[in-house]
């Protein structure tokens, strides 16, 4: 008996309609664990060099892992993938929620969809089987409409839905997937990619189990785990301020992008933080299936401009990106922008960061009301930001330019736009200014889906390790020195390594984040769930294997080492206030120690023979 998997993958041609199941290879399950190192296997081997992402031949991946739809704490997450259209390197995003555990029961690790359907399409995944159906009637819909419809016509309350909204049925490159109408992935435009196949959404119902090689120890790692964790000094406040309150932490080191990273310091954050919030909007707060920290807020404006909006999951991005990014200090504002966000399915980092980058160059005369459409971009501009996005979602006007990413918008006005995009291969910078935290900027540059602070989620910058933790990742408890680099190109290789591991059995980062991130916490579940036994170095090793493919993949598409870089104001303008004054990223000597910690040729990027060999992946 197969435990830990459901043993087989959904296969879709959406072009010849067709539905095929294929058992899930040992080899696969061995290597590459679940989720996220299934997604990059497939994708590797799946979609053909050069292949057009917008095309039929782009694969999209959805899979699981071994431990969700049990009762390991944490494991509800799901990833995906495929050739993302913004950046021509790979895509992916990760979600949680409920949709893979549903995804698990209903008897699947993963689905591979090929192809481009005649006609709108969603598909139904339930009683062990996927149906193809037309959705012709939900084309327009925004994400919350269609997920509702979707249970209506099936008379289902309790599917779980993943959708586009209308900018991905508009191949937006900044449009994602939202899931279950507030939670959202696949940045690096994975939304278009369901549009350019007709696909609106995929929807789910499991009723099955999940059998586990041994129940009793899942079940005593399990409680230990959850008992630990809501001991954690971070438990309190994850209770209180949910997935939000790291803003105001960022805020007070000086270190998030004011006004397009022109400041660090927000004069605005007492309006826009998590007590701010909480006073003016907080409902509740609840929880993806089987965690112990229920950090998914739930919100209401009662009254003002915005009465009646009702939105779920506020993350610290939002604050960021729509407050301090943009200069809006006005919190029902920033409410409203994130539920349109969601609605519309558009990527609450890039999609403010374009807008930002626009006010920028408006500022700075790059553009002028002649080319905004009469609007007025000035800092602060609540109505702006929400006519922007609202443009973006309908690809129209200057929001459908901003729409097409920061790269290509300063490609196509020129005069100097491009030092203002800022951009890792394409990939909006997250808002958090990498002056105040070196590592993130370093994540930044080498994360293997352009720029991306939760591919290493240094968390060590701002207290988030112990000495002896900061000791195994890097050799050195210097890199608690926030602004400081020594050994943080070692810590960020080990800490992109760990982060693939927790990703492909589905572990929500704020579990994994420190301590039961590291390898020796997770043999013991997946051998409990499996049977399967892993050393701490083993599993490890998995890790640095799902990454370095993920990285061949795009030396395969055409990056360089040129690309792992940082927008030059990060390089070469000093913040002028706050915590973080006078600071630049000291980004080349991390990414020296980078390189060689991870054995990469510096010149070429690929990896060594010997290391290639050591990882299995001499053949690719």
């Amino acid at each position: 008996m197969l435990c830990g998997y459901a043993g087989r993958l959904g296969v879709v041609d959406l072009s010849k309609g067709e539905v095929t199941t294929e058992p899930l290879d040992e080899e696969l399950r061995r290597d590459y664990l679940g989720g996220r190192g299934f997604v990059a296997r497939l994708v590797y081997d799946l979609i053909p060099q050069d292949a057009d992402p917008l095309g039929p031949e782009n694969v999209l991946v959805f899979a699981v892992g071994p431990l969700n739809g049990t009762v390991a704490p944490s494991s509800a997450r799901f990833s995906m993938g495929g050739k993302s259209p913004l950046t021509g390197i790979t895509g992916g995003g990760n979600a949680g929620g409920f949709w893979g555990p549903h995804l698990k029961w209903a008897g699947f690790d993963g689905l591979i969809i090929r192809g481009r359907a005649a006609q709108p399409v969603y598909l139904l995944i339930a009683g062990g089987e996927i149906r193809i159906v037309p959705a012709t009637h939900l084309w327009g819909m925004d994400t919350r409409q269609a997920a509702q419809q979707i249970r209506e016509d099936c008379e289902d309350p309790w599917l779980r839905v993943a959708s586009i909204g209308l900018a991905g049925e508009r191949c937006v490159l900044l449009a994602n997937v939202s899931v279950d109408r507030y939670r959202a992935a696949g940045r690096g435009g994975l939304g278009a990619v369901m549009g350019s196949k007709n696909l609106k959404a995929v929807a789910v119902r499991g009723t099955g189990a999940v059998n586990v090689h041994d129940p009793q120890m899942l079940w005593t790692l399990s409680q230990d785990i959850t008992k630990r964790v809501t001991g954690e000094r971070y438990f309190q406040s994850r209770m209180k301020y949910g997935a939000y309150g790291g803003f105001r932490r960022q805020a007070d080191h000086g270190a998030v992008m004011v006004r397009n990273a022109q400041a660090g310091v927000f004069d605005g954050v007492d309006c826009v933080d998590g007590q701010a919030f909480n006073r003016r909007a907080l409902l509740r707060m609840r929880a993806c299936f089987g965690c112990p920290t229920p950090c998914w807020s739930t919100f209401a404006l009662l009254d003002g401009q915005y009465a009646g909006l009702y939105g779920e999951e506020l993350t610290t991005t939002s604050l960021k990106e729509l407050g301090a990014r943009c200069g809006l200090a006005d919190l029902d504002a920033i409410l409203a922008a994130h539920v349109l966000l969601d609605r519309h399915g558009l990527d609450a980092i890039s999609a403010p960061a374009a807008i930002a980058f626009a006010m920028e160059c408006y500022q700075r005369g790059i553009i002028t009301a002649a080319d905004t459409g009469g609007l007025e971009l000035e800092w602060g501009r609540g109505d702006v930001v929400l006519e922007l996005i609202e443009q973006m979602a309908r690809n129209q006007g200057l929001g459908g330019q901003l729409g097409q990413g920061v790269l290509r918008c300063s490609q196509r006005w020129g005069s100097g736009a491009e030092h203002y995009a800022f951009h890792v291969k394409g990939l909006e910078v997250v808002g958090t200014d990498p002056r105040g935290y070196p590592a993130w900027g370093l994540g930044y540059a080498t994360s293997s889906r352009g720029a991306c602070h939760m591919r290493a989620y240094s968390v060590f910058e701002y207290g988030g390790m112990t000495d002896e933790e900061m000791l195994r990742l890097a050799g050195t408890e210097a890199i608690a020195e926030r602004l400081g680099w020594q050994g943080k190109g070692k810590a960020v290789a080990h800490l992109e390594d760990m982060r693939c591991v927790g990703d492909s059995l589905e572990l929500c980062h704020f579990l994994t984040r420190a301590t039961f991130g590291f390898p020796e916490e997770q043999v013991g579940l997946i051998a409990a769930a499996t049977g399967r036994e892993y050393s701490p170095q083993q599993l490890q090793r998995v890790g640095e294997r799902i990454y370095n493919l993920e990285h061949l993949f795009n030396l395969r598409e055409g990056s360089t080492p040129d690309d792992d870089t940082l927008p030059a104001r990060f390089l070469t303008e000093p913040l002028a206030e706050g915590l973080s004054k006078d600071h630049v990223c000291p980004l080349e000597p991390m990414l020296e120690e980078y390189y060689e910690a991870r054995s990469w040729d510096r010149e070429t990027g690929h990896p060594s023979a010997a290391k290639l060999g050591e990882l299995g992946l001499g053949a690719t």
